[in-house]
């Protein structure tokens, strides 16, 4: 019985050794990222990630094909994992390894390393640093709102781009990336920012955010828009006020920002940069270019339907177009074709993850082969046409507007009325065209006369460059409620006439709720031929004032008055009227 036993024994021994071995091969997952960061060893997890990948990449260069990878880096534990190796290799194993001693770090990049969507947002359009970490887990901890959605996007551009330094034309006042990122957050709480501001990539909102001006100024900016030309956002035609920035030298010093821009005026300089900054306020991308001669600036248009460069994505204003411009270095068709591309947000993260791979496998050969694969995914760009490309191939991400695709066609067709998807926040809060508030009624008041401006019964406006300009007083609406009329810069005259019914002759003071943006401007205030008044109006910096009394006499009864805007003077809104009788 013993000799049996042994000899059983030594058959087990030897049919063991006779067969290989199974051993587990390491494979990516939550607890293997969880013991990475609960040790801090991400040298050894990079390594293992590395191996890993090495082997889910097909053995052999001349059998890669763009489709066949493609499809291996949609497949999600792959993509996880690669996501994860890139972000060891920007960031650098041993400052992770630092980063996650404090244990609410090592809980965050938890949280990003295990949500490949919030990898891919955070490293496509840059390779981070362990600065930006350290910003990004700022806001993430102070900011519980930027965890999703189009904050957690703000967020991660502001801890990528830090906005620090000084506001151009105003030094001292100091620009800090933390205040800039609020700024913009409660701008569009506000409703301040422009609706395609909910649907910008991670890049563009890094863009506005890079704003050359001040706070300050940012915050005026807005303000001024919304409440002296409310028309320029209706399409988002921001980029339009710069039209109202005069071609001159200024006669005084930009001591008060960009304010004083606008009230001065400026050559090409401070002009294209005013463009710059009063579009990346109101939320729109936009750039500084440069021309033969000229500075200029460039935007992100999300009605590509309008002028300039209709069709384009991008466009460049005040300037000679495209084919002349300078963008930093980059030659303006290439600028245009490389951001028509960006928003391709599919073919461009192929792209970047078929490099992520070419970039963890060892052999040169097989590396090689994946970046010339690489370079073969970008599809034609028309740059003028930019929704071209059929839309089962590539998708186009066109700033929130919705690319309706009929299934029986290949090709995507856009509907400019549709806006797209819902924003990735709970509500919306953008300002699109100003609500039509209805307004209460004017309390009548013993002596004195009230006037809507937009009541005239008759206007004229002849202007200086018809080429350029519509002879037209207009009526807008104004973003308090009710209407507003504008006189336009730039014209021989201008005037309105209102038919008012004076219960008591007599001489009344005359007082406007106006707004402009330059000094030193008049309102003739006459009846037939007859001259009553001439109203001062001192610049307002674009926003809603009261202007002081001028005295004008008037006659009992029904009889028409009129204002006029005299030869070449700027552009100013009115909202009312009032005349008070003096006694």
């Amino acid at each position: 019985m013993t000799r049996l036993l042994k000899g059983t024994i030594v058959l087990l021994v030897a049919c063991l050794f006779a067969f290989p071995i199974t051993v587990s091969a390491w494979e990516p997952g939550a607890k293997e990222l969880d013991t990475a960061i609960s040790s801090g060893d991400f040298a050894g997890y990079f390594l293992n990630l590395s191996k890993w990948l090495e082997q889910k990449a097909p053995a052999d260069a001349g059998k890669m094909t763009e489709g066949g990878i493609a499809e291996l880096v949609k497949e999600p534990v792959l993509r996880n994992a690669l996501d994860q190796r890139r972000l060891i290799e920007s960031h650098g194993a041993d400052k992770l390894s630092a980063f996650v001693k404090d244990p609410a770090k090592g809980k965050f990049l938890s949280w990003i390393m295990n949500c490949t969507s919030n990898m891919d947002l955070y490293m496509e359009p840059a390779a981070p640093g362990i600065d930006a970490l350290e910003r990004w887990f700022k806001l993430y901890t102070d900011y519980p709102d930027t965890h999703e959605g189009m904050y957690l996007k703000l967020a991660m551009a502001a801890a990528i781009w830090p906005r620090n330094g000084s506001g151009q034309y105003r030094g001292d006042e100091p620009v800090e990336w933390e205040k800039r990122f609020r700024n913009y957050k409660n701008a569009h709480a506000q409703k301040l920012l422009v609706p395609s501001f909910d649907h910008l990539t991670v890049a563009d909102y890094g863009r506005c955010m890079s704003c050359i001006g001040a706070d300050t100024d940012i915050d005026w900016a807005r303000q001024m828009i919304k409440a002296w030309r409310p028309d320029l956002l209706e399409k988002e035609q921001i980029h339009k006020i710069v039209s109202e920035v005069w071609r001159r030298f200024s006669p005084f010093g930009f001591t008060n920002g960009y304010i004083t821009v606008m009230e001065g005026g400026g050559k090409c300089g401070p002009r294209g940069m005013f463009g710059q900054f009063v579009c990346n306020a109101l939320g729109v991308p936009a750039i500084g270019v440069g021309q033969p001669k000229h500075c200029t600036f460039a935007a992100r248009c999300d009605y590509p339907e309008t002028e300039p460069q209709v069709g384009s994505l991008w466009k460049v204003y005040q300037g000679r177009g495209w084919q002349v411009s300078d963008c930093g270095g980059c030659y303006g068709p290439q600028f245009v074709e490389g951001m028509t591309r960006q928003y391709r947000t599919a073919e461009v993260s192929l792209i970047v993850h078929m490099n992520w791979l070419a970039s963890a496998l060892s052999s040169k050969e097989r590396s090689e082969a994946l970046k010339e694969l690489a370079k073969k995914v970008p599809k034609p760009v028309n740059t003028q046409d930019p929704y071209g490309v059929p839309a089962s191939e590539v998708d186009v991400v066109f700033f929130g507007k919705g690319a309706k695709t009929d299934p029986s066609k290949k090709d995507a067709k856009i509907d400019y009325d549709n806006e797209g998807p819902g924003v990735s926040t709970d509500a919306s809060h953008t300002l699109g065209r100003p609500p039509k508030v209805k307004e209460e009624p004017f309390a009548a008041v013993p002596g004195v006369i009230h006037i809507e401006a937009e009541t005239f019964t008759n206007s004229f406006a002849d202007p200086l460059y018809p080429a350029e300009q519509a002879g037209s007083v207009f009526v807008f609406d104004c973003a308090t409620g009710g209407k507003q009329i504008y006189f336009q810069r730039n014209m021989k005259v201008s005037w309105v006439d209102y038919s008012i019914d004076v219960p008591e002759a007599g001489t009344y003071a005359m007082e406007l709720m106006y707004a402009c943006a330059n000094r030193d401007m008049v309102l003739e205030v006459g009846r037939s031929e007859e001259k009553l008044a001439t109203a001062p109006i001192p610049g307002t910096t674009g926003l809603w004032r009261k202007s002081d009394p001028a005295d004008v006499k008037l006659n009992k009864g029904i009889q028409t008055i009129r204002i006029t805007s005299p030869k070449g003077q700027r552009g100013i809104s009115i909202r009312w009227i009032e005349l008070k009788l003096k006694k």
